[in-house]
């Protein structure tokens, strides 16, 4: 087949309605990733950036990092997606993270908003390649990130604390952040908070307040267990601490919130 009928297919296929049948295409693409591309077929990878199935953007966002080998000039491109093209910034932003050296802060605004994705494919995603960035441009991304943590909703501001604890923030800012987020109304971002402040481990008697009201009063029994697990990373053996966590280790209504405080108590008496 001539490379002209060749491309006219690829083409074809790429813009075809069966959503399968563009995956196949974009699969076949990826695996033929030393060829270079005709414009006419990178424009379309770029259209396919903005398709509603996962898969599609995907691949084509694998696609498009390979062609970038070729033709450096790709990332430009794909920058503009970013500035220009709402509907395909994430997946621009994700081909720009497969290609080496290209993830600037250009990137940012479309990692941050991926992070409050209604789909936490995208999300988690968008966690691994936010942490890279902000291990490149560590005190933009940490501004960044603090304001998504106040102003953001229920799945930026747990993502948010997922990156910093990722990070080890543990600056006063990024650990006040965590301990009101231990007081969020949602119960995941009072389970980031909860995250964050046992990564950081004995980060003050806030955290520890903290995470001794959601063991006691947290109507979430998920919230409780991790707030139980927590305290064993806190470093403090107070009163208060022995007290809550005896109490929840003899709470046999709940056996995983009592095998949680039995295992930290277990654990601050080896540090004792």
């Amino acid at each position: 087949m001539s490379k002209a009928k060749n491309t006219a297919k690829v083409l074809e296929r790429l813009r075809s309605a069966d959503l399968r049948d563009r995956a196949e295409a974009l699969l076949r693409l990826n695996h033929d990733s030393d060829q270079t591309l005709d414009h006419a077929v990178i424009e379309a990878l770029i259209d396919n950036l903005a398709s509603p199935g996962k898969a599609v953007q995907r691949y084509a966002a694998g696609a498009l990092a390979a062609a970038a080998r070729h033709n450096p000039e790709l990332t430009e491109r794909l920058v503009s997606v970013l500035e220009s093209e709402p509907a395909a910034r994430w997946a621009a932003a994700y081909a720009l993270g497969l290609i080496e050296g290209a993830l600037d802060l250009r990137a940012c605004g479309a990692l941050i908003d991926a992070l409050g994705n209604d789909d936490g494919d995208v999300r988690w995603a968008a966690l691994d390649l936010t942490v890279r960035l902000a291990r490149r441009y560590p005190e933009a991304m940490r501004i960044r990130l603090l304001e998504m943590q106040r102003r953001g909703d229920a799945n930026s501001r747990k993502m948010a604390l997922y990156a910093m604890r990722d990070l080890g923030l543990r600056d006063c800012a990024a650990t006040a952040a965590a301990c009101e987020a231990c007081a969020n109304p949602e119960s995941e971002v009072r389970l980031a908070g909860l995250s964050f402040l046992k990564a950081a481990g004995a980060c003050g008697p806030d955290a520890l307040d903290a995470a001794l009201n959601c063991l006691e009063s947290d109507p979430n029994p998920g919230v409780r267990r991790a707030a139980a697990f927590t305290l064993g990373y806190l470093g403090a053996r107070s009163e208060r601490v022995l007290i809550a966590l005896r109490k929840a280790a003899a709470n046999h209504s709940d056996p995983s919130l009592c095998r949680s405080a039995r295992l930290t108590l277990a654990r601050l008496k080896e540090e004792a």
